[in-house]
């Protein structure tokens, strides 16, 4: 073969290997986007479902009151799965700071017979005007990208760290 003809095969494999690459990539970008869409999706329906269950207690005169530290265990668990699947530091972070603040609202020693005291009713019926005013609760759709969720976790959390449900 001449040597026209090895580069021209040269470029159209190269062609074919960078193209091949190119999609692999938008693939790759796809399931990661994806992931995103999932995970936040997950964490956002129990801050709206804690948000919602601490409503019904709040006008049921909390008749079940431990429905609440449920959903509230709900939360921060599929926080920390979030986080385990992370690798960006950066967005670590931003979860580590979402989960440090829900876990400061934590009450009782994890079994399922929980009963709140005055403080720790109030600290959860302001944590629930937070999770309404942030956009997290039944009325409002939200955006699963991360953009979205992490500016609305920086609203959400505090700079300076509340002091929320008392520990037991």
């Amino acid at each position: 073969m001449e040597k026209k003809s090895w580069i021209l095969v040269i470029l159209v494999v190269s062609l074919f290997g960078n193209a091949a690459l190119f999609m692999d990539r938008l693939r790759v970008n796809r399931i990661e986007d994806l992931k995103y869409e999932l995970l936040n999706a997950y964490i956002q329906r129990d801050l709206v479902q804690l948000e919602e269950t601490i409503q019904y207690q709040q006008d049921n005169q909390w008749k079940n009151e431990t429905l609440v530290t449920q959903k509230l265990d709900d939360a921060i668990d599929s926080i920390i799965l979030h986080s385990g699947m992370e690798t960006d530091k950066d967005k670590e972070a931003i979860l580590m700071k979402l989960y440090d603040y829900m876990n400061e609202f934590r009450v009782g020693d994890g079994t399922f017979d929980v009963s709140l005291n005055d403080k720790q009713r109030a600290d959860y019926i302001h944590l629930a005007q937070k999770l309404r005013s942030n956009g997290w609760n039944s009325r409002v759709g939200y955006d699963t990208s991360w953009d979205f969720f992490a500016s609305k976790v920086n609203e959400f959390v505090p700079q300076s760290p509340e002091q929320p449900a008392s520990k037991p």
